[in-house]
């Protein structure tokens, strides 16, 4: 899940900061979640998550979703099944666009469903044709001016009353603060515990992790109006070396004040104006 065209070429856009080719096929099957879903049925079968997504974005029958940063496609063939009447995908990952065909075709659902191969800093699709456009996992994966330039793609894509929904994980709070604080908190930790609690994928790809406050200010400056942003369920501990110390990010996520620190994830709407 990603920016977009192999290097941006053809649209005076400069080649993304992640290129394509990072994002191969083994990434996708084994370390882009939820994978084991999809691996263990070869996309016949769309995961919880995905099903989710589609209450969160309140996708009423009959609307028009384009998905930026679409991965293996598991959005498209929900939002189709739940009643959208069309549902592009852009990806700029070959290996990305190839599993989503084939989990497209797996649920039936080609006759309303496509991907397209291009950069989701400018689709080459034709302006105010979606109801809703999605960026599920994908602004981390930027750098912010091609954050910018996606959600003033994701506003030109809109229709009037039309808006744009995004997921995010991390919340880079919980990283920089919250694990920081705890390492630094004991001698032990400091030398048993990495300084940076990223895996090798995180490393290399979310080079624009968010908190509440950027996510907020990223929708804002494409021009988006009616802008919301909260956190999620969702709470990640993996990363966490001491069993006992996983337990102070859920002790941190139930409690208002201290939840920013303790929640992993955020989703973002912002709306495009209703015609008048």
């Amino acid at each position: 899940m990603t920016p977009n065209t192999p290097s941006g070429a053809g649209s005076g856009l400069r080649p993304p900061e992640v290129p394509a080719d990072v994002y191969t096929e083994e990434y996708y099957r084994n370390h882009c979640g939820p994978h084991e879903t999809w691996n263990q049925h070869n996309g016949r079968v769309i995961a919880g998550y995905y099903r989710g997504a589609v209450e969160k974005i309140s996708l009423r029958p009959g609307e028009k979703l384009v998905d930026l940063g679409a991965g293996r496609g598991e959005l498209l063939a929900a939002a189709i099944q739940a009643g959208a009447a069309s549902a592009i995908g852009v990806e700029y990952s070959t290996a990305a666009v190839e599993l989503a065909e084939t989990t497209l075709r797996a649920q039936g659902v080609t006759d309303a469903a496509r991907m397209l191969h291009g950069d989701v800093r400018a689709t080459e699709l034709g302006g105010g044709q979606a109801d809703v456009v999605t960026l599920l996992d994908v602004v981390e994966h930027l750098t912010p001016d091609e954050v910018d330039q996606t959600l003033r793609e994701a506003h030109r894509l809109l229709a009037p009353g039309g808006r744009v929904v995004i997921h995010t994980l991390p919340n880079r709070l919980v990283y920089d603060v919250t694990y920081r604080l705890q390492r630094l908190s004991r001698p032990t930790r400091i030398l048993h515990w990495p300084r940076n609690p990223r895996n090798a994928y995180e490393l290399k790809m979310h080079i624009n992790e968010h908190t509440l406050g950027s996510l907020r200010r990223s929708i804002k400056r494409a021009g988006l109006i009616s802008v919301e942003v909260h956190r999620g369920a969702w709470i990640l501990d993996h990363f966490v070396v001491e069993d006992r110390a996983k337990l102070l990010y859920r002790r941190l996520a139930a409690h208002r004040l201290t939840a920013p620190l303790g929640v992993a994830d955020l989703w973002g709407y912002g709306y495009q104006a209703d015609e008048t």
